[in-house]
Parts: structure tokens; sequence; C-alpha cells
């Protein structure tokens, strides 16, 4: 049975802060960025944010411990509230008007919790057709800002949202009045800085010279905000933003999954069938890694840490080196026949794997 305290794997007694903590070091370790997190497609992450949507907040916590609701926010069927002498302050009650399929105003639905309609069922993570960032963006803003945070700490919530879940679910503002049109630039870079991150000096077709600042592990395609250095408003308005969208160059021989670098690298017979000590390349510099004897062609070594450098909650990816044995440029005589014979005496199969073909 889904249990939220269970999934946080705190007891039922477990403080608010205790609750937060578990819910704040899970969240970083199952993040879809990571190793654990992909593994599962986001699936843990996901369970573990919407049980703290039920325990992180007071009063759905009570809720749920009495029965009223179940582990996802919903009423429970058939569930008789026992009457209290009072309200509890925190249950300040608001008005939300649903709508029917033809536009019209339906049922009124009162109380924030879920625990009671009037005709029209509410969801604990949903309400009103919010979808599920929306109800994750409460978690996060009690998990790792405050309700009434100011407004550094607000914009610290706004940053962790978007950092989890991406630009396209975090807060939407209401355009300044006045303010002039963004503008939008594509620039491209190479494959180290966009895994390493930077400084670009970029020139506007104006003439106008300003330095962008690469984030570490910036992906193709995403975009960066330069507020202010879009298209001027109008007189005492505010200037728009200059959008820039980052386009990576293809590097020729490293290539990117997720936070992990993967690398082709070539060696020689020698070297796979009597082992040896190689130099591998790595965003970092050059590493030495050990080939053991008789390695073989697609075998795959991890060097740990050489991927992507660690930022924010995320923590640093590997680099994946893949053998792969080349024979010399010209064909040599001698190495054909010794191969040759070598083969007649001791014969195999490496394909025997796919069966009778």
């Amino acid at each position: 049975m889904y249990d939220p305290y269970s999934v946080l794997g705190v007891q039922r007694s477990a403080s608010e802060d205790d609750i937060k903590s578990a819910f704040r070091s899970l969240a970083k370790r199952f993040h879809p960025d990571t190793s654990e997190g992909a593994a599962d497609k986001g699936r843990r992450f996901k369970d573990l944010s919407i049980a703290y949507q039920i325990l992180g907040d007071p009063s759905k916590r009570r809720s749920y411990d009495r029965g009223e609701i179940d582990a996802h926010g919903n009423p429970r069927h058939g569930y008789r509230p026992r009457p209290e002498p009072e309200a509890e302050p925190e249950r300040a009650h608001a008005e939300t008007t649903t709508k029917t399929k033809n536009g019209k105003d339906g049922a009124h639905v009162n109380g924030t919790n879920g625990a009671h309609t009037n005709g029209a069922q509410t969801n604990g993570t949903q309400t009103n057709g919010e979808g599920a960032s929306s109800a994750f963006r409460s978690a996060f803003e009690r998990a790792f800002g405050s309700g009434s945070a100011s407004e550094a700490k607000k914009s610290r919530v706004e940053d962790l949202f978007s950092e989890f879940f991406g630009d396209r679910s975090a807060g939407r503002k209401k355009p300044a009045p006045n303010k002039g049109l963004d503008s939008h630039y594509d620039l491209s870079i190479t494959f180290e800085e966009a895994a390493l991150g930077g400084t670009r000096r970029v020139k506007l077709p104006a003439g106008k010279r300003f330095d962008v600042k690469i984030p570490i592990g910036v992906r193709d395609g995403q975009s960066i905000r330069l507020k202010g250095l879009g298209e001027p408003g109008v007189p005492g308005g505010q200037a728009g933003d200059a959008m820039i969208t980052i386009k990576i160059e293809p590097h020729p021989y490293y290539r990117r999954e997720g936070h992990d670098i993967h690398l082709d690298l070539p060696i020689t017979l020698n070297e796979a069938l009597h082992g040896s000590k190689v130099k591998v390349p790595t965003l970092h510099g050059p590493v030495t890694m050990v080939v053991p004897p008789g390695a073989n062609a697609g075998q795959v070594f991890k060097l740990k840490a050489k991927g992507i450098p660690g930022y924010s909650i995320h923590p640093a990816g590997d680099q994946y080196v893949t053998l792969q044995i080349v024979l010399p440029d010209q064909s040599d005589q001698n190495l054909s026949e010794i191969v040759k014979r070598w083969e007649a005496a001791h014969p195999y199969d490496p394909r025997k794997k796919f069966g009778d073909i």
C-alpha cells in the first residue's frame, strides 16, 4: 500500500523539520538528471514530491492521519468527520468556482484541503485542472524556501523549481507595462564550453558588446536570458530582454549522455593482447588508464567524475571509455600469416551468441 511516510522513510511521529530534511535529501538523490533518478525515469522523484505534498503541509498531514484524504490528497469516500468544537486556525476557507463542459460556472468548492466538496471532486495535488508541476511547486516552496520568505528566497525557490522541471514550468510573470520587445540571438559554442561553462564576449548587430556567462552543463537549444538588453521600451518604460539560444558544436570524439561523457578509444592489437597503460583525453586533461591483458573491442571502462562537473544539486558525471582495436593502416603479410596459422590451430566463433545464422 502506498504510504507517504514510507516513501520519505520517516516515522509517523517525525517532526516537520525531519520530513523536510528527508525530502530535500531524497529529491536531490533521485532527481531525473542523476544516475539513480534516470534509472527509473523519474518515477521515484515524482512519488517523493507527491508524498511531500501531503506530509509537508501540516493541515493535509492531519487530514491524512485522520483518514480524511488518501495518500494522493483525494477525499476518502464515506468518511464521516468527527464534530469539532471549532475550526482550526490554519484551515482558512477559500471559494473556487469550477467550470462545466459548456463553459458555465459549475459547483462551488469550499475549503482548500480537498476534504469536502459540493458536487465536484478536487485532488490534493491538482485543483481546477492545474498540472502536476504546480502541485510540486508548493512542495518545493516548503522544502527549499518559505511560504513567507523574502523576495530573495522566493527567487531561489523559482530557480530551484526551474532547475528541476525546466523553464516551461517556472512561475510565469506578467510582462511589465511599456516594456520593450525581447531580442533573440543564436550563440554557437564549443562542446568544452557547454560542458565546463565559461564566458563569451558577444557583439550584437547594433554594435553593442556584452559578456554572456555560459553555465556548466548547458544543453543545445537552451536559452539564456539577459535582462534589459533587448529592444528599448517607450520613454520611461523598461527595456526588453536578450534571449540567447545556445547551439553546441559537435565534438570530433566526445559524446554526451546526460551528465556523462562517452569516448571510443583506439588501441593496438598488442595493447589488447598484452595489456598496457594508455593516455586517455578527458575534459579535465589527459589521464592514464590501465588496459588489462586480453582486452576486447567494445569493453567499457569508467573514469569516475571525469564527465560534466558537479554543479548545484547535480553530482559530477563520469566518462565511459569504449575500447576499439585498430589494425595498422597498411596490411602486413607476416602478421596475416601468423594470425591464419594461430586461428587454424585454435578455431573459435566470436558470433556464437547469435545462434545458427
